[in-house]
């Protein structure tokens, strides 16, 4: 059918009135204008991205190992239809696990329903790997079904690794640059959100596992713990052990002597790896901190540190997390908590004594430890040694002294450090969309392990070839719920429906009411009790918080000049 010219003009004006030309649309930021493009979700549910937006100076040069820079402006429209660079990494999701990424790698994506002025609630999320790999990308974190709940959805690249986390205890490489590049991707959302139909008085931060830790740091970072509205920390958190580097110092020199750096001074050290190719760092970084090192020893080579105070220059922390969540500062904030039921499924030591924290000080062999074993033995393994080769005590076991015993630890300080509702949860829902799903069928497991929640929150790649049942689906909807309706309110059950069949009870200082989220929804006190008032005693017992550096400045600085191999050298200081 030939249209006329009147014709064409009339569907024009009707396209523009309804909304359907924005195509392309442009959003202006401080910086300068942005155009994105519009999506459709899986349900049919258009929204607008917004990807690859530069939230900071790109940290190259003189810039590398630094905090990081406001954005520098730019003339005309940028083009944000495409993901920016994610942090130079080694790709540990694939089974080659090759180099990929770049330095230039501080970028934000943003999905929003309306760019109309609705102002609608923000969700920021923050990637896990260990500090050493990830990104916000959509491949792994489509915003898609999230979005289709009139949120806001915003995603984040940091820098991993070394490049994030080395530590000279110096004004110039105080450390945290990783850390402060989220607290700059906040400060950015709650500057420009507005103009993409956002609340910037609303905004809740989320993250999983390592993303879990930074979560919980920014929420008593003075940086930023008056900048958000509520937290969401999954499978991680600050006070896990791997959670900040103890030896930053000897680490960073570690690293200098694998990449053939002879001198141990400071300042050599530095300006050697602010000159040497970022690929040869990444891959040394590799070499030094394995997956196998993070499991084995509960440490990270690269993370987070407690910083030294220098004039002029901005800190995320400067003291212990523990000191500042038991003195209560943190940000008064409706907070949700919570980990899956297997956090870590991988081969370790037989010895139970390996699993006593290191920070509890307990000596190896000594009388003490050999009893604290015996009694590990009878608490996950009912005493019988031969069930010491039972997979799913064994894992217990590792997710518990990786992640769940300080969940639990921190819910405790929390439930008295703040007056604002602390939800807390326990993932148990085995589905098609549980991204372990085949490893732990492969094992004769039947329950969730770690990120497996993530694929009821987020549109992901890795199962575009999965069909979800009917209960899949019906379990995406009830997380979906739970996460937004935190999110807008405060409340993840506001009201009961088909998908939300519960009031889900805050935690009090008499009970630890958690949701157990499993085939159905219900509501219980203190998830496997005896074990965590088993760690909890210990604690209490043993754990010293006066023994723990004030910052990095008091943290053991030993030379690295004998010949033990580097990574044997690493796990003894653990």
């Amino acid at each position: 059918m030939i249209m006329t010219n009147i014709e064409v003009v009339t569907e024009f004006l009707d396209d523009l009135r309804g909304g359907r030309m924005i195509q392309a649309p442009v959003v202006t930021v401080e910086e300068g204008q942005v155009q994105g493009k519009l999506v459709k979700t899986p349900g049919g549910k258009s929204y607008y991205s917004f990807q690859g937006i530069p939230y900071a100076k790109p940290p190259l040069g003189s810039l590398r190992f630094k905090a990081p820079q406001s954005p520098e402006p730019w003339d005309g429209i940028r083009d944000a239809t495409t993901e920016g660079n994610v942090s130079a990494q080694i790709d540990r999701l694939t089974d080659k696990q090759y180099y990929v990424g770049d330095e230039n790698c501080l970028f934000l994506n943003v999905y929003t329903p309306t760019i109309d002025g609705e102002f609608l609630p923000v969700m920021l999320y923050v990637h896990g790997g260990g500090y050493l790999f990830g990104s916000g990308s959509s491949t792994m974190y489509g915003p898609d079904y999230l979005v289709e709940k009139d949120v806001i959805v915003v995603t984040v690249n940091y820098r991993c690794g070394a490049l994030g986390f080395l530590s000279l205890n110096t004004p110039e490489v105080p450390g945290n640059a990783g850390l402060k590049d989220v607290i700059q991707a906040v400060r950015w959302v709650k500057e420009n959100i507005k103009n993409f139909g956002g609340n910037s008085g609303n905004l809740t931060v989320f993250g999983e596992s390592a993303g879990g830790a930074v979560v919980s740091m920014l929420a008593v970072s003075p940086l930023t713990k008056d900048l958000i509205s509520k937290v969401i920390i999954q499978s991680g958190t600050a006070l896990n052990n791997w959670a900040f580097q103890k030896y930053p110092i000897n680490n960073a020199r570690a690293l200098a002597n694998e990449l053939g750096c002879e001198s141990n001074d400071i300042d050599d050290i530095l300006e050697f790896l602010t000159t040497t190719p970022v690929k040869d760092i990444v891959e040394a970084n590799n070499r030094l901190a394995p997956v196998d090192l993070f499991i084995d020893s509960a440490t990270s080579l690269f993370a987070p540190v407690v910083e030294k105070e220098f004039p002029g220059v901005e800190a995320a922390l400067t003291e212990p997390f523990i000191d500042l969540i038991t003195s209560g500062r943190i940000a008064n904030v409706p907070i949700m908590i919570g980990t899956t039921t297997l956090e870590f499924t991988h081969e370790r030591t037989e010895d139970l004594q390996s699993f006593i924290p290191s920070e509890l000080n307990i000596v190896l062999n000594s009388d003490e430890s050999l009893a604290i074993a015996e009694k590990i033995k009878r608490l996950y393994f009912k005493g019988d040694p031969n069930s010491v080769e039972s997979l799913n005590e064994k894992f217990q076991l590792l997710s518990d002294v990786l992640v769940n015993i300080d969940t639990y630890r921190l819910i405790q300080y929390l439930v008295r450090a703040t007056n604002k509702p602390i939800y807390y949860y326990k993932f148990d829902y085995v589905g098609e969309l549980n991204l372990t799903n085949k490893l732990l069928k492969s094992l004769g497991l039947k329950h969730a392990g770690h990120m497996d929640e993530l694929g009821y929150l987020f549109k992901c790649e890795l199962q575009k070839d999965v069909e979800p049942t009917p209960d899949d689906v019906k379990m995406r909807e009830r997380m979906l719920r739970l996460w937004t309706n935190f999110a807008k309110s405060g409340n993840p059950t506001p009201e009961e429906n088909h998908y939300v069949n519960i009031t889900w009870q805050p935690v009090t200082k008499d009970n630890l009411y958690y949701l157990n989220i499993s085939n159905e929804l219900s509501l219980g006190t203190c998830p496997d009790k005896e074990k965590m008032e088993f760690w909890e005693d210990l604690y209490v017992k043993h754990f010293k918080i006066w023994d723990h550096p004030k910052s990095t400045e008091a943290s053991p600085v030993k030379e690295v000049v004998d010949t033990t191999p580097v990574k044997e050298k690493l796990l003894l200081k653990v």
